[in-house]
């Protein structure tokens, strides 16, 4: 993969760039992307709710939920780039010399970021599953089904990071990886959303905005 930003390439060239026997992009950057992708479409059906008059008694409402998709579709766009530069440094850590005194430090520095990455992914797109819940009853109808498939993907970034983040935590130490891992726990219950994407904000809990 050249140098070039994953977000800077066409549609066509990051999917031939992730068929592409190379190591990033991959799976994180991925995870990122669809928990970009869901925000993004939580917001176009906010963009129909809120100009029209139908729907007048919600649009503050609806307006400060697309703000706080925006906010996260742009970090979660961020991190599709970080995500791939965080692998690559740990690569380079693997790759240090066997004897080299500094390379179990450089493995454990390197990741501690790259778990560090994807677990931003997965805490964002909780909520912007959390946002895209909230936005369901009161979006324009016509764009319900845009909503409902923006939850499915919001879901697959949690998980898919998730996934990335268990992935490092063989490299860290006990204490660290345990915590980490009951963070995870916490985030995909909370944000997954018992009953499917079609369930309202009911299982909305302690849900922040970003």
């Amino acid at each position: 993969m050249s140098d070039r930003r994953l977000t800077g390439l066409t549609l066509h060239e990051f999917l031939e760039a992730l068929a592409a026997r190379s190591e990033t992009p991959g799976g994180g950057s991925v995870a990122a992307l669809c928990g970009a992708l869901a925000a993004s479409l939580g917001r176009m059906a906010a963009a129909f709710t809120t100009d029209s008059q139908r729907f007048a008694d919600v649009a503050e409402r609806v307006g400060e939920i697309s703000g706080r998709l925006a906010r996260a579709g742009y970090m979660l766009a961020e991190l599709i780039d970080e995500d791939a530069a965080a692998y690559m440094g740990l690569s380079a850590a693997f790759k240090r010399d066997k004897g080299d005194p500094g390379r179990s430090a450089a493995i454990s520095t390197a990741a501690t970021l790259a778990a560090a990455v994807p677990f931003q992914v997965a805490t964002l797109a909780r909520k912007v599953r959390l946002d895209l819940a909230r936005l369901a009853p009161i979006a324009n109808p016509n764009l319900a089904s845009d909503v409902e498939c923006g939850l499915h993907l919001a879901s697959a970034a949690m998980h898919a990071a998730a996934v990335n983040v268990r992935v490092n935590l063989r490299l860290l130490g006990a204490p660290e990886a345990e915590r980490i891992e009951r963070e995870l726990a916490e985030i995909l219950g909370a944000g997954g959303g018992e009953g499917g994407p079609r369930a309202g904000g009911a299982n909305a809990t302690g849900a922040g905005g970003v």
